[in-house]
């Protein structure tokens, strides 16, 4: 059996006298951390900890279909005249095996096999036609003074944000339908440090009895001197047409990692940032996909940053067919009736409705976070499905739920009950993408 199929427990038991030495060296006295019920941690060198249950693992989930599926996002996209770049933010572990302690391998941890495995995980998304960041190149690739990830905290430096930031914006000058792509003169000078609060730094804290230090990070001021295009300001989310769209997670929401204004430094080019700190893999790109703005201007880039243990497959493929359809689904309305405040219903024609449709509901305002739909045939079978909002993503003014997992040939009506009130204009639609859906 391979350590692939070995729950974290198994490793757990290997551990042995690794465990105690790596327990007796510590820096900090710190006793029973590796172990602990909730977050387990282990202790590394030079005050660099690792989460276990992230860091030690040697692959990451990545299906032929899921990354299919992106695929089709990018290239949805790119009919749209926005180039997807996605950006597997890799574990410390990856990034800087070399403050690994020696325990490490007690709990099945093997970097070439680690390496191997993202290795493939880079191959399955560039066989899908994405293009993807080898993040672990880029952070390997900076000088020993200038580690990439913080020692007490799971997020990246401002140094690891930037050197992923310069190889994004490397992969920008090698895309030739970007070569006209607005740019500005940006610069960036450093504030020096400042302490930074750490949820990790306070959980791994109570099992040492030696004061942990406050990690610190550089802070830093962009300018805007000048540039040959206009839109908004490269702070402001709302500005009209940036170049480039960032959708991500805190590594991208919080200004405490620099990573939007790195990427707006090395790519010399606005950006506009949709990141949602909690919004795990699809919190940000689903709210700016389904926003208003992406409507109205879609940006020539979208920066996709997504910590690589992620799971793009994780919750189904439903979240991915919602995203492929925001990104360039032509809709064509249905006659729709509003029996009740948060009823829509509408006839299903039977030439509309294929397996590779989509549902498409416009509620007539960004009002709602959960949508029911039943789809009725003429004997009274339903078929139901439901999309939900997180708090985190808020709430939007349209869904879509694509129609194979469910789809029969007999429906004829659908229902959907909203959360809140439809508004004038509401519709059903059925709407269609252009190419396989794979």
């Amino acid at each position: 059996m391979s350590f692939r199929s070995l729950p974290l427990a198994a490793g757990l038991l290997v551990a042995g006298t690794g465990l105690a030495t790596a327990q007796d060296a510590s820096a900090y006295d710190c006793r029973g951390l590796a172990t602990a019920d909730e977050l387990p941690v282990l202790e590394g060198q030079d005050g660099f900890f690792y989460r276990l249950n992230l860091n030690m693992r040697t692959y990451h989930p990545l299906s032929t279909a899921a990354a299919e599926t992106v695929g089709t996002l990018s290239r949805v996209l790119a009919e749209r005249g926005t180039q997807l770049i996605y950006v597997p933010v890799p574990t410390k572990s990856l990034a800087m095996p070399g403050k690994l302690p020696d325990a490490a391998a007690n709990y099945g941890y093997d970097e070439d096999l680690a390496q191997t495995g993202y290795a493939a995980f880079l191959s399955e998304l560039d066989a899908a036609g994405v293009a993807a960041i080898d993040t672990v190149a880029a952070m390997r690739a900076l000088p020993e003074d200038r580690a990439p990830f913080i020692g007490l905290d799971f997020h990246w430096t401002p140094a690891g944000a930037r050197a992923v930031a310069g190889a994004i914006a490397d992969r920008i000058d090698e895309t030739p339908a970007l070569d006209d792509m607005p740019t500005t003169e940006i610069d960036m000078t450093s504030t020096g440090t400042k302490p930074m609060d750490s949820a990790l730094r306070r959980h791994i804290q109570s099992f040492c009895r030696e004061s942990l230090p406050l990690p610190r990070t550089e802070r830093f001021e962009t300018t805007e001197v000048g540039g040959d295009a206009g839109g908004g300001g490269i702070f402001a989310a709302d500005s009209a047409g940036p170049p480039i769209a960032l959708v991500g997670t805190s590594m991208s929401d919080e200004g405490t990692f620099n990573f939007e204004d790195s990427l707006s430094v090395e790519t010399q080019a606005q950006v506009a940032n949709y990141s949602i700190t909690g919004g795990n893999q699809f919190g940000g790109i689903t709210s700016f996909l389904l926003s208003g703005a992406f409507r109205e201007t879609a940006p020539r880039v979208l920066v996709w940053e997504n910590p690589i243990y992620n799971n793009l497959g994780g919750f189904g493929e439903r979240p991915l067919r919602e995203l492929i359809a925001a990104a360039g689904a032509s809709c064509e309305p249905l006659e729709t009736a509003n029996p009740a405040p948060r009823v829509l219903t509408a006839d299903l024609p039977a030439e509309r409705f294929t397996p590779e449709t989509y549902l498409g509901v416009d509620t007539g305002s960004a009002n709602g976070r959960r949508a029911e739909l039943s789809f009725t045939t003429e004997d009274g079978l339903t078929g139901d499905a439901t999309i939900q909002r997180s708090e985190r993503v808020g709430p939007t003014r349209w869904f879509y739920e694509y129609a194979r997992p469910l789809w029969r040939d007999d429906y004829t009506q659908v229902r959907v009950e909203l959360d809140q009130p439809a508004e004038d204009g509401a519709t059903l639609s059925t709407c269609t993408v252009k190419g396989p859906q794979t």
